[in-house]
C-alpha cells in the first residue's frame, strides 16, 4: 500500500504529532500515528512538504489478520534523508557507487520459481515470529527453460550470490531495459526485497523502481 504522513501540530495531545494515513482508491483512511520520539524528528520535514503543497509518502505493508492484529510497516526515509530527497532525483536508482547500483524500492514485484530453490530460500527465512525479514537481491539474466516463452530471457533473482527464482516474462518485459542497462556498465545490479514463510515454503518479493508501464 501506500502511506501518507501527515503532520498534526495542533494536536491537543502531542504537537509534534504524525499521523499515518493509507490511501484505499481515491480515499485515504488513517490507521495511526508515529511513535512520539519518530513524530518528533519527522514532523520539521513534512511541514515544509505541506507549506509547499505536497505530502510525504511512503510504501507500507499491512501483515496480521485473522488471530493476529493487523499492523503496517512504513518502508520510509531516514528524517535526516528527507531534505535530500525532496530535490530531483533519479527516476530508477536508489544508490550507485562504481561497482553496484541499488534500484529504487516504489514498488512490489512477486518472484516466481521459488519452490525449486527452497534450500537456499531457508538460509533467509524470517526468524522465529518475525512476519517478515528484509534482505537485498542481486538481478542478473537466465533463459526461460519451458512453457510458452522457452529460450526468451527471464530476469533472474539471487541471493547470498545463488539463484532463488525469476520474473516472469511480462514482468522481465517491464524492467528488461531497466537492468540491461547497468549490466552492460559491469555493474551489480541490486534491490530490496524481502522473504515471507507460507503453506508453499518461503517466497521472495522485490522492491523495484516505479512499474515503466504505469506512469
Amino acid at each position: 500500500m501506500t502511506a501518507v504522513l501527515v503532520p498534526e501540530p495542533e494536536n491537543r495531545w502531542d504537537e509534534n504529532a504524525v499521523r499515518v494515513d493509507v490511501l484505499v482508491g481515491t480515499r485515504s483512511r488513517t490507521v495511526g500515528y508515529l511513535s512520539r520520539s519518530w513524530a518528533e524528528d519527522y514532523q520539521p520535514e513534512l511541514l515544509k512538504f505541506q507549506a509547499e503543497g505536497a505530502l510525504g509518502t511512503c510504501p507500507a505493508r499491512v501483515t496480521g489478520g485473522g488471530e493476529k492484529f493487523y499492523g503496517i510497516y512504513l518502508h520510509v526515509a531516514r528524517p535526516e534523508d528527507l531534505r535530500a530527497r525532496r530535490e530531483p532525483e533519479d527516476a530508477v536508482v536508489a544508490e550507485l557507487t562504481d561497482t553496484d547500483v541499488l534500484l529504487r524500492n516504489d514498488w512490489s514485484c512477486t518472484v516466481t520459481k521459488e519452490e525449486d530453490h527452497q534450500d537456499v530460500l531457508r538460509g533467509f527465512a524470517p526468524a522465529g515470529k518475525q512476519e517478515y525479514r528484509e534482505v537485498v537481491a542481486s538481478l542478473t539474466f537466465c533463459p526461460i527453460e519451458t512453457g510458452k516463452y522457452r529460450g526468451q530471457k527471464a530476469i533472474e533473482v539471487r541471493l547470498g550470490g545463488r539463484r532463488v527464482g525469476q520474473l516472469t516474462y511480462a514482468m522481465t518485459e517491464r524492467y528488461r531495459a531497466i537492468v540491461e542497462q547497468f549490466l552492460n556498465r559491469n555493474l551489480n545490479v541490486r534491490c530490496e526485497a524481502y522473504t515471507t514463510k507460507s503453506a508453499k515454503g518461503i517466497q521472495v518479493e522485490l522492491r523495484m523502481p516505479r512499474d515503466p508501464n504505469r506512469g
